[in-house]
């Protein structure tokens, strides 16, 4: 069985990612860290306890990390996600309760742990978590198997800059350790969420009206969502990056990857936190990451839908 931890800025998608993980019975997710990103860590912290009782599985434990960027302030996503990052539900507080020990130690102290490629690690906000890990002891994380990212936008536009994506925007100081690193790191760009895996109306119907009430609360919280994909991108539904990215991370079979250099742009203003993938070996210098080209979006509808339909 494959062993996963998650690092996550909950919101609205993370919280649909998360349910997804906890219900394939063929992994395992050891614990979840939480970073801040798309709101703020408490917030965050609150919608990740909630996803796991929301799961209704079992419960690893969770971590609360880092509150900011390394070096700047953080640029959150309220106008995307809600200002409570659920869609404006105003859930009562979980039962669960978060673990004592900061997110950076628990990760590096449960790779330690665990033999070399026997864990594997999901960040699904940006990398601050993982970034400060590895300058705190980079020959552990290079234990793990697999670092899956959602972060960057494939070869395509970014989504809150022309070329930068979320993730990567709001620590790109972050994001190029993890780059620099030498881990074996796995990008699954926003663009993966796009095209066939969008989630249309049909698609909302259906979960709406399969008698699911996880389902539901799967197209609710993400009304936030929905209502910012209408109004800036005139898309009906909403796109699940974080989603996504599990399911490239769990299913091989229905991705298409390649592989590439690429660093991240941090020194310049304009075009700050670019993720630059070198798809055409114009640098010549050897590939540091692996890059989800196709995300097969029936395949993945199919396993989403299998996963959080009670």
């Amino acid at each position: 069985m494959r062993k996963f931890i998650i690092d996550t800025d909950t919101a609205s998608d993370d919280a649909v990612a998360l349910i997804m993980a906890l219900r394939e019975k063929e992994v395992k997710v050891e614990a979840i860290t939480v970073v801040a990103g798309n709101v703020p860590i408490d917030v965050a912290v609150k919608n990740a306890l909630i996803s796991v009782e929301m799961a209704n599985t079992y419960k690893p434990p969770v971590f609360k990390g880092i509150a900011k960027p390394i070096l700047r302030e953080l640029v959150d996503s309220e106008y995307v996600h809600g200002s409570d990052g659920m869609g404006e539900m105003n859930l009562p507080d979980p039962t669960i309760q978060i673990e004592q020990e900061h997110a950076v130690d628990a990760m590096i102290r449960m790779i330690e742990a665990h033999d070399d490629q026997e864990l594997e690690l999901i960040t699904l906000g940006p990398l601050t978590n993982l970034a400060v890990a590895y300058v705190k002891a980079p020959e552990i994380l290079k234990k793990l198997k697999r670092v899956t990212i959602m972060g960057g936008a494939g070869l395509k536009s970014g989504n809150i800059t022309p070329v930068a994506e979320f993730n990567i925007y709001v620590d790109p100081e972050a994001a190029q350790i993890v780059a620099a690193s030498g881990l074996p790191l796995y990008f699954v760009g926003w663009d993966a969420s796009m095209g066939e895996s969008f989630l249309n109306l049909d698609d909302l119907e259906f979960l709406n009206n399969s008698g699911s009430e996880t389902a539901k609360f799967c197209v609710r919280c993400n009304k936030s969502l929905q209502t910012f994909n209408l109004e800036r991108l005139n898309h009906q539904g909403f796109d699940l990056p974080d989603p996504a990215t599990v399911a490239a991370a769990f299913y091989p079979e229905i991705v298409e990857n390649y592989d590439a250099y690429c660093y991240v742009e941090y020194k310049s203003e304009m075009n700050s936190g670019q993720l630059v993938i070198d798809y055409l070996s114009i640098l010549n210098e050897p590939p540091n990451a692996t890059f989800c080209g196709v995300l097969n979006g029936a395949a993945f509808k199919q396993k989403l839908f299998e996963l959080i339909i009670d």
